[in-house]
């Protein structure tokens, strides 16, 4: 047999989760790379751009929203211009697929809207994975009906009031996000091999949005585990690293670390350190907020005008904007705080409460996928998505840290993450990938199971 391929689709995959807040899809591309290299396997990484390029793993291939743009504009596109954009790149993928033999070659999709026409590609013979960052008919429901409205609308429902139209032959004229959503998931969910869900939620909530698909079947679920340095002995240079941004080291600290848009969900805490000062003045004058990450993607722009606004009425809680940061700034950071929040509506595995975990730091949690798979008592707290759960959340995390209970949560969250470094989730990605080049059953796959 010679040398296994595999071609990795990623919209932003020209982007680095060191340089731009590009979110955890990148970062486990990123992560998964070097294993699949050191695995023996011929790696090409095909990403957007302006032109037609090769540049050692990477190809880059022409979509017009580029022509006269860098790559990093994708993350300003409104979810009209992304549909488009996202449409461009499957068609590029297409013309660039129909030139690929498909002995010994896998496709890898990095998420739903990067990846290739799934139904094409397999027709054409290709063996395809793809890694599920979010359950877009999920995401969707919650981002635009479910969060503005209160109405608890699911992703199944959606997609399966979709199909109703689909029948009656009603969806000539959908708008483009509508086609990325539903028509593009329904085809990942029949066509493509071996999905990869990084929680078993994520995995019930694919096969939920489309039964009939057969996808329960072949859907591995991969935690994708720690990504990074994590370094809880950099907690002893925790007022240096404090003071860099001017934050008191004599106060708790909490920290949100995501990029700043609508689905992180971060005036949750706001509100929740608004309703301690209210309650108790005192406590909220011992209590800071760090707010790190940069705007992007859909409505990132006016969401940081809109916490920034919000946190300027606080009247003892001290928050600090910190901005995007990486690398050893990132890991310093994590260690400094005393409690990692991370209030999103929508995270399908939260690889920062991973990091946050590896780095010695307890965690309060709203109940979605990522902490229900990641935080338990132990080393963190789940607190309802309201103002008054996330505040006596809070609360109990000060508590603990007054009685010194937080010193075993440390340790707990630190042994947690040690336990579970990426390279174990990258190594049955490895190996699924080897197997489907190889022309793999599903039942041979069943052999990748720890």
């Amino acid at each position: 047999m010679d040398m296994p391929r595999i071609f990795l689709c990623s919209a932003t995959g020209a982007l680095t989760s060191e340089a731009a807040p590009v979110g955890g899809g990148v970062a486990v591309l990123e992560a998964l790379i070097p294993q699949l290299v050191q695995s023996d396997f011929e790696v090409m990484l095909l990403t957007p751009g302006r032109d037609e390029s090769f540049d050692g793993l990477r190809q880059s291939l022409s979509v017009p929203t580029l022509a006269q743009a860098n790559p990093d504009e994708i993350l300003k596109l409104n979810a009209r211009r992304y549909a488009r954009f996202a449409l461009e790149w499957e068609s590029a993928l297409r013309r660039y697929f129909s030139d690929i033999e498909t002995t010994d070659t896998v496709v890898l999709a990095n998420d739903t809207s990067e990846g290739p026409p799934f139904a094409e590609l397999h027709n054409n013979g290709f063996r395809q994975m793809a890694l599920l960052h979010v359950i877009v008919s999920e995401f969707f429901s919650r981002r635009y009906i479910s969060q503005p409205t209160g109405i608890p609308v699911r992703g199944h429902h959606l997609a399966a009031l979709w199909r109703l139209v689909e029948d009656r032959g009603l969806t000539k004229h959908a708008p483009d996000i509508a086609r990325l959503v539903w028509p593009k998931e329904r085809n990942l969910a029949r066509y493509v091999d071996v999905p990869i869900a990084p929680s078993a939620a994520i995995a019930r909530s694919l096969a939920d949005s489309y039964p009939g698909s057969g996808v329960a079947k072949r859907t591995q679920v991969i935690p994708w585990g720690v990504i990074g340095d994590a370094n809880p002995d950099l907690r002893t240079q925790r007022t240096a690293t404090l003071r860099v941004i001017q934050a008191d080291p004599n106060r708790f600290t909490l920290l949100t670390l995501s990029r700043i848009s609508p689905e992180k969900r971060i005036e949750l805490v706001i509100d929740a350190l608004k309703l301690i000062e209210q309650q108790s003045p005192s406590t909220a004058e011992r209590i800071q907020l760090i707010v790190a990450g940069a705007p992007a993607y859909m409505g990132g722009e006016s969401y940081d005008r809109k916490l920034r606004s919000a946190a300027a009425t606080l009247e003892h809680v001290e928050v600090h904007f910190a901005g995007y940061v990486s690398g050893d700034q990132k890991w310093r950071l994590f260690a400094a705080a005393d409690a990692f929040c991370s209030p999103s509506y929508y995270e399908a595995y939260g690889l920062t409460i991973a990091q946050a975990l590896a780095s010695g730091v307890p965690v309060i949690a709203a109940p979605h996928a990522g902490a229900r798979a990641t935080v338990d008592e132990r080393h963190g707290w789940l607190a309802d998505p309201t103002p008054q759960a996330f505040a006596a959340a809070i609360r109990r995390a000060l508590h603990a840290d007054e009685t010194r209970e937080i010193t075993q949560r440390r340790e707990t969250a630190a042994r947690w993450g040690r336990e579970r470094p990426f390279s174990v989730a990258g190594e049955r990605i490895v190996r699924i990938a080897r197997k489907l080049a190889m022309g793999g059953s599903l039942l041979d796959l069943e052999e990748t199971e720890p």
